[in-house]
């Protein structure tokens, strides 16, 4: 039963993030025991997400919006990191950490 409350919390959580304030929807599919215990799609790249955090938290998500500043801001007004960061090419690099840890960096 603990377990249970658990993961109802995780899901909760990740619902709340990536539908709520990043504006994706959740997905089902067959492969769903296989990938991961909770799937998204955001802008159009798949994220997924285990029951105790990421699916593969080794490497950021790369996630193209059409306005990174206001993702950012979306993010930071709900209590999540937000880190900038200035590129070499002199634009400002946008990364979000979600509820599991995971970097996501924004880019136009």
């Amino acid at each position: 039963m603990l377990f249970r409350k658990a993961r109802t919390r995780q899901t909760r959580i990740a619902r709340a993030f990536y539908c709520d304030i990043l504006e994706g929807r959740q997905v089902w599919d067959g492969e769903r025991e296989r990938r991961a215990d909770l799937s998204f799609i955001v802008e159009g790249t798949r994220i997924d997400v285990g029951a105790s955090g990421p699916a593969d938290d080794s490497e950021a998500v790369v996630l193209s919006v059409p306005n990174p500043d206001a993702v950012a801001e979306r993010c930071w007004d709900a209590g999540y990191s937000v880190r900038v960061a200035d590129e070499a090419t002199g634009e400002t690099a946008l990364s979000v950490i979600d509820p599991f840890g995971r970097r996501i960096d924004l880019v136009r």
